[in-house]
């Protein structure tokens, strides 16, 4: 208790309080980030009751060679945005009885005169993964218990045989409507949805899920007006660093619109984390880099500090961008400044390429199979098994083409290609993505050490007027209507590459593929080299159209 309290001195100290950032002895103003300089801090979830604004966080202790170590969650709490309180510990994994470690992230809502925990541990036997449970108690400062006895989601209840990994229960965000009813969103490559029962500790129908361009993981819901708000951190999945992104609905169970970028990667961390709220009448934005050194550990991965952006809006309901600072709250609120538009690819503005290719994009639902009768598929259900996010930085230094071979099995005119594909930044004037088309010559290919293939003519012609225009959306499919004068023969039994090609360690889209062998008359591969990183190498998510040629 006498740490404490000592701790909670040296937060209050004056203005010119001397810590050490970045390995270097800075001062702090109150208000400046990062706002919480005791402890390593993470996964902000802030909470106003009444005058107050709390904010619960991880206790991020990793040492060197761990990736995470967070034993415990605590609190803060102020009422001018400038000083902060710190608590202490609010809760442990262990509090649960069904779960053995790991306090990830939560968040607290209050209801019905009592404050709702809900967030994410391990969870012991039989379900040894990561689960989600519910707290209660009297005090948004505790002491929490366990509400439920058991957890509210475990690994069984979203089962993804397609892309299975034990972390895909985690992070809830929670959010109670104007109607009363409450709301619960949370996984990890996956976004769930589920409607909570007026006890708060069980789901009022069934899990959805929701199909976001870019989602990663840590979502956040609020709304503001008649606007619902979705942000999460994005593209860790795709071998990027994560940024913020964010989508806006009219109701919360959509339609989601992708809004893009709302704020860049974070300092020294791989991570980021959302929290948004409104605090006397000024809308705030939360989130964790590792800036922070303590005593000369510096901070990493596993040792981040929370920190704080004002939020600001335009007119029609967007969010302006966020640019991370040290200042962050130190200065009062700006002034309405003029509209700042939604930011979805840090290379520059999307752009629409004229194209002897006609782009349609499929962006509403993952789907589960190609549309009509393809002449040639990779694989039946291109949504259970093209899983694998690959793109032109997704090699030590990036790659400048991918490819998929493929072998008729009759000769057909070919008309329309459909390609699996989800995420990514989108096409600008310097981040192109041209298709091709050319023979592979077997022999030659594997004379080749690396398995390598060499190009001659495209076949569908001279490359410039063969741009494809492509906005982030979902996984789901990518069709590609060949004008007439670009509609190939193709000969069975003769082998072809159809090939993307685009700007090395860009990233405007991402073309799926399988974990394991699905197509026996193919191949995927990477700058021309045969991708090896599966015992199988995986098909890209591919469907060839056209007209079946008889007597030919």
């Amino acid at each position: 208790m006498k740490k404490i309290e000592t701790i909670r001195t040296l937060l209050l100290l004056p203005i010119f309080t001397v810590f050490s950032v970045c390995g270097y002895a800075q001062a702090f103003k109150p208000g400046e980030n990062p706002i919480f300089r005791n402890i390593f801090t993470a996964d902000p979830a802030p909470l106003v009751v009444d005058d107050t604004l709390y904010v619960y966080v991880g206790h991020d202790e990793a040492g060197e060679g761990q990736m995470f170590n967070i034993t415990e969650w605590v609190v803060y709490s102020t009422t001018d945005m400038k000083n902060w309180t710190f608590h202490g510990s609010v809760m442990k994994p262990t509090d649960f009885d069904w779960a053995v470690r790991d306090a990830w992230a939560s968040q607290v809502i209050e209801k019905d005169g009592k404050f709702w925990f809900y967030t994410t541990v391990e969870h012991g036997p039989p379900h040894n993964a990561k689960a989600i449970g519910v707290a209660v108690a009297d005090s948004p400062l505790g002491p929490f218990r366990d509400a439920k006895g058991s957890a509210l989601v475990y690994d069984g209840m979203t089962p993804t045989p397609e892309d299975p990994h034990d972390w895909d229960d985690i992070d809830p965000t929670v959010f109670t409507d104007d109607d009363g009813t409450t709301w619960v969103a949370w996984g990890n490559m996956h976004l769930y949805l589920a409607k909570l029962k007026a006890n708060m500790i069980e789901f009022d129908g069934p899990i959805q899920e929701i199909y976001l361009p870019n989602y990663t993981e840590g979502p956040w819901l609020h709304k503001r007006e008649d606007v619902y708000y979705l942000t999460y951190p994005c593209f860790a999945h795709q071998n990027m660093y994560e940024k913020m992104c964010y989508a806006t609905a009219p109701r919360i169970t959509g339609e989601w619109t992708y809004q893009g970028i709302l704020t860049d990667r974070t300092e020294n961390s791989f991570t980021i984390h959302p929290g948004i709220v409104e605090y006397k009448d000024q809308w705030y934005f939360f989130y964790h880099d590792a800036k922070l050194s303590i005593d000369g550990v510096s901070g990493a991965m596993g040792r981040r500090s929370v920190a704080v952006q004002y939020l600001y809006y335009n007119e029609d309901g967007t969010i302006k961008p966020i640019t991370q600072t040290k200042d962050g709250v130190s200065f009062p609120p700006k002034s309405p400044e003029s509209y700042q538009g939604p930011v979805f690819n840090p290379a520059g503005p999307l752009v629409a390429i004229t194209s002897d290719i006609q782009v349609t994009q499929d962006i509403a639902i993952a789907a589960t199979e190609w549309k009509g009768t393809p002449v040639l598929q990779t694989t039946g259900d291109p949504y259970q098994t093209a899983i694998i996010p690959e793109s032109f930085n997704r090699s030590d230094q990036g790659a400048a083409t991918l490819g998929q071979v493929f072998r008729p099995d009759v000769d057909f005119r070919l008309r329309e290609v459909s390609l699996y594909v989800g995420d990514g930044l989108g096409t600008t004037e310097s981040e192109g993505v041209t298709l091709a088309l050319y023979e592979f010559d077997e022999d030659v290919a594997n004379r080749d050490d690396r398995y390598s293939y060499v190009v001659g003519n495209n076949l569908l012609g001279p490359d410039h007027d063969l741009k494809i225009n492509y906005t982030p959306q979902a996984q789901g499919l990518l069709q590609l209507r060949l004008d007439e004068s670009r509609q190939p023969v193709l000969h069975a039994g003769r082998s072809y590459v159809l090939e993307l090609q685009g700007v090395r360690g860009s990233a405007p889209l991402f073309w799926r593929r399988t974990k394991t062998d699905t197509y026996p008359g193919g191949a995927a591969y990477q700058d021309r080299s045969l991708i090896e990183n599966d015992p199988n190498a995986g098909d890209f998510g591919l469907a060839l159209y056209g007209d079946t040629l008889v007597g030919r």
